[in-house]
């Protein structure tokens, strides 16, 4: 997979690099051929498959989306991670064949995390608009007695 590392995964090693948790603790990895992967490990492969979707410039918002998706689902999971370690040692176990499966895998995680946060803000059925709110009065000048 090191012929798929790009400015975009350079840029997220950097930047998990330097948040103040990545040096705290070391990655679990399974090794090559062991289990299945856990729950972080999976969400750090589907963070790397975001990092090569957005090679593709007409891909690249979505991906950055997915990527923070990810990120904040594998901070959730796993606080203290040494995410940087965690990325290289999945990119390790990643081969090109298995992009489009993890693409497939991960692709609909977020589409329905970003309906779900769509739908909580949208206004329930029925509802009427909210009402445009009155301009302020102006403050009439007084002349001082």
């Amino acid at each position: 997979m090191r012929a798929y590392s790009t400015p975009l995964l350079a840029a997220l090693l950097a930047a998990v690099a330097a948040s103040p948790a990545a040096a705290a603790t070391t990655a679990h990895v399974a090794p090559k051929g062991g289990p299945a992967p856990t729950a972080v490990e999976s969400d750090v492969r589907c963070l790397l498959t975001m990092a090569v979707i957005g090679q593709d410039k007409t891909k690249q918002q979505a991906a950055q989306v997915g990527a923070y998706f990810f990120t904040g689902r594998i901070s959730a999971r796993a606080p203290g991670l040494d995410l940087p370690a965690a990325i290289k040692a999945e990119e390790a176990k990643l081969s090109p064949k298995d992009l489009p499966a993890e693409a497939q895998r991960c692709g609909p995680m977020v589409q329905n995390a970003m309906k779900a946060l769509q739908l909580s803000f949208a206004p329930p059925a029925g509802a009427a608009p909210p009402a445009a709110s009155a301009p302020a009065p102006a403050q009439a000048a007084t002349a001082p007695a």
